[in-house]
């Protein structure tokens, strides 16, 4: 893992200088919020009529606190150097995302050792991901919370299955009340993270049957245990936001302040689309965007690998995908464990149900709102590739495939990015 957080940390660095400033999604709104802390040291205020350029003021404040201070000892050198400086912040915020991806590999395949190296290293090294943490931006941080929290629900329904197989003590509710503290930080981060709290419930109710049967006590306690402390560390902001705007996560606040963007329905009127072909445009933007879709550059273009990357690695995925399926189908899986994936599933499930209603109001095709789910996601996909290689290479299936990705985002960024953010 060391060999991975390093050669991370230098790929990011490549990144975090290689792609202009402000080019990242979003990132001169999310500087633009860390602007206003540093002037005006309050939170800002979203305007509902006139976003304009700080259309991120809506954003919970967590990840803007913690860059404020860098912010804040490079801003004399000037906004581009204050900007630099976030963008490394952004960086070391990333990492533990590895090391959390890491132990939930080892967490659900123990006996498949070379799949938690590989799975830590295709969330370092997938390209997209790569710009994400390189740029100025909450997504990251959000991530690690989602991965932290979806790791301890793991090791609680392990804990009761060991508890349940022994006919010993259940373990306590201080799992889930972790899990409620790192709910609570996610909504301070983004507001997605609110999708974290029916997860935990979830893993409450499963976590709770028992060998005399089902626990309905045991499953009250540990819901109530996760929503108190998440509530009690993220009440405030959402008590805020009802008084404010009269929402407490502003989700029709935001919708309401962008309602003269185009819809799908303008969309479509624009360029002459069908409802067919425009969810096609969406889906396959989505698919790209999980490898890489870089900018805007100038034009509001944006940067796409030639199409034989995205083939190839589609293929990669594919094989990915049904090697999962292989493996869940075959039986290896304990009972736990396959609770434990059912969780995941309900994860990706409330992801893509967000997913789909943003783009119901806009034209949002980015896979980056459903990164929350990258570690489960890495892990099946390494889990699936050594499942469906050849018996000789089935332990060097997924490292092979991290290192194809480590290769894309070393070569492609000076052969296929960078150069169409600085040609005129």
């Amino acid at each position: 893992m060391r060999l991975v957080t390093v050669a991370f940390l230098f790929v990011a660095y490549l990144y975090a200088v290689g792609i202009p400033a402000g080019k990242g999604p979003d990132e001169t709104a999310h500087l633009r919020y860390i602007e206003h802390l540093a002037t005006t040291h309050t939170l800002p205020v979203f305007d509902r009529e006139n976003p304009g350029p700080d259309y991120e003021f809506h954003q919970p404040p967590l990840y803007y606190l913690i860059a404020l201070p860098s912010y804040l000892l490079t801003a004399r050198r000037g906004p581009e150097a204050a900007g630099q400086a976030v963008r490394f912040v952004t960086i070391l915020l990333a990492v533990p995302l590895l090391y959390l991806t890491f132990a939930l590999a080892r967490s659900l395949a123990p006996s498949r050792p070379w799949v938690a190296p590989a799975a830590a290293s295709v969330v370092a090294f997938l390209p997209m991901h790569l710009a994400i943490s390189a740029a100025a931006g909450n997504d990251v941080l959000t991530e690690v919370f989602f991965a932290a929290a979806f790791l301890l629900m793991v090791n609680h329904l392990h804990a009761s299955a060991q508890g349940a197989a022994a006919e010993a003590q259940q373990p306590s509710a201080r799992t889930m009340a972790f899990v409620g503290l790192l709910v609570g930080l996610g909504v301070l981060t983004k507001s997605i993270a609110a999708l974290l709290f029916p997860l935990a419930w979830a893993a409450a109710a499963v976590a709770a049957r028992g060998p005399r049967g089902y626990d309905w006590r045991r499953a009250a306690r540990d819901a109530a245990w996760a929503t108190g402390i998440a509530l009690a560390v993220c009440g405030w902001w959402l008590l805020r936001n009802q008084i404010i705007y009269g929402d407490p996560l502003l989700q029709r606040a935001f919708l309401s302040a962008f309602r003269d963007r185009p819809s799908p329905a303008s969309f479509m009127e624009q360029f002459h689309l069908t409802a067919l072909p425009y969810i096609g445009l969406v889906v396959s933007w989505t698919l790209a965007s999980m490898l890489g879709v870089f900018g805007p550059v100038v034009g509001n273009q944006f940067v796409f690998y030639p199409a034989w990357v995205y083939f190839a690695f589609g293929i990669l995925g594919i094989l990915g995908a049904v090697g999962f399926a292989r493996y869940l189908a075959r039986g290896e899986p304990a009972a736990w464990q396959r609770r434990a994936w059912g969780l995941a599933g309900l994860l990706g499930a409330l992801l893509m149900a967000g997913f789909i209603r943003f783009n119901l109001s806009f034209f949002q095709a980015q896979a980056r709102y459903l990164f929350p789910a990258l570690a489960p996601a890495a892990v099946a996909f390494c889990l699936g590739l050594q499942e469906i290689a050849p018996p000789r290479a089935r332990p060097w299936a997924p490292a092979a495939a991290a290192v194809a990705l480590l290769a894309l985002a070393v070569v492609g960024l000076p052969q296929w990015i960078a150069p169409r953010f600085y040609s005129p």
